[in-house]
């Protein structure tokens, strides 16, 4: 198609290609997906629902953890019900502006949560290294305004490669290889040169990963060095506090650089990029909410808790006979 007609015919809407060459089991790849979903809704959303309620979670571990349990449902609510209408319901075009609010919340979410995992170093890092600073920090809720911060960072950072993009004609090809709307995938479909857009996001990325990466592990270098010596017992009980943490961010910082290695270098199939970003959307949120209530001693007290609550409580509807004098 010649550069004229594909001005004459601009792009109105983009066609997710999903799975390419899984056609055939798209509808049960988009059921275990939404079950999937499920567990995320219903352990972010307990994870709110303890840490707001129970006043022994009103420490600034648990106020992040709630902040990121937040941001994992802002983000997972914004693409995964897009990508089981295109599993399941089979329902391939999404509209221009859809697409680009998607991929708005996808990034914006992505880079907060990225922010917030620092801010939870800081605070293991001040905690653990200055218990007497970490007090004054606690008083002045300075975690609050941290996480305000990182909220808004998120949602400010990808706003000028995504406004950038939507005045980038798109024209002719309309396919993203791709099960929702993400930028590089997007941007690929520009039909001019769009090297500036790509420049951004790359800067972006490496600003977001590779400095926020460094600071965590120079605040784990700090607390190494602060237990440096302690005894048995007291290096387990401060480790104790860090694991989740730990966990998560060796976790999702290597499959964040995985995800953009594939994008910008990788020359594998498409399926394996689909299958990836998927995975991207839906592991990590999933193994956030597992690893903090398993790693934290209250959460799982509260759970223990709220069940004995139900076995203990009688059941709806029932009557007890009061004896009357």
């Amino acid at each position: 198609m010649a550069e004229s007609d594909q001005r004459r015919y601009p792009v109105t809407g983009f066609i997710l290609v999903g799975f390419p060459g899984l056609q055939d089991v798209e509808s049960g790849l988009g059921s275990l997906l939404l079950v999937v979903y499920i567990l995320i809704i219903v352990g972010n959303v307990s994870v709110l629902y303890m840490v707001t309620t129970d006043k022994r979670l009103h420490m600034p571990m648990y106020f992040l953890l709630a902040n990121l349990a937040a941001v994992d449902l802002v983000l997972t609510t914004a693409v995964i019900p897009r990508i089981l209408a295109r599993l399941i319901l089979h329902h391939k075009f999404i509209l221009w502006s859809n697409c680009f609010v998607q991929m708005y919340f996808f990034h914006s979410m992505s880079a907060a949560k990225i922010l917030l995992l620092s801010i939870m170093a800081y605070d293991r890092s001040a905690a653990i290294c200055n218990p007497l600073y970490y007090l004054s920090l606690t008083r002045d809720a300075i975690f609050g305004k941290m996480a305000g911060l990182a909220w808004v960072t998120g949602m400010v950072c990808f706003l000028p490669p995504i406004m950038l993009a939507s005045i980038f004609p798109f024209c002719g090809a309309n396919e993203v290889y791709n099960s929702f709307c993400e930028l590089l995938s997007v941007t690929s479909l520009i039909c001019t040169d769009a090297s500036i857009v790509q420049f951004v996001i790359l800067v972006l990325n490496v600003m977001l990963v590779v400095l926020n990466f460094v600071y965590i592990v120079y605040s784990y270098i700090n607390i190494a060095k602060s237990v440096k010596g302690s005894a048995l017992p007291e290096l387990r009980k401060t480790l104790s506090t860090c694991v989740g943490h730990m966990l998560l961010t060796s976790f999702y910082f290597p499959s964040v650089v995985l995800y953009i290695a594939i994008f910008y270098f990788g020359c594998i199939p498409p399926i394996i990029s689909v299958a990836f970003a998927v995975l991207y959307v839906t592991l990590t949120p999933l193994l956030s909410t597992i690893i903090y209530i398993l790693s934290a001693k209250q959460m799982r007290q509260k759970i223990v808790q709220l069940i004995r609550r139900k076995k203990i409580s009688p059941p709806f509807g029932s009557t007890v006979a009061v004896e009357s004098h």
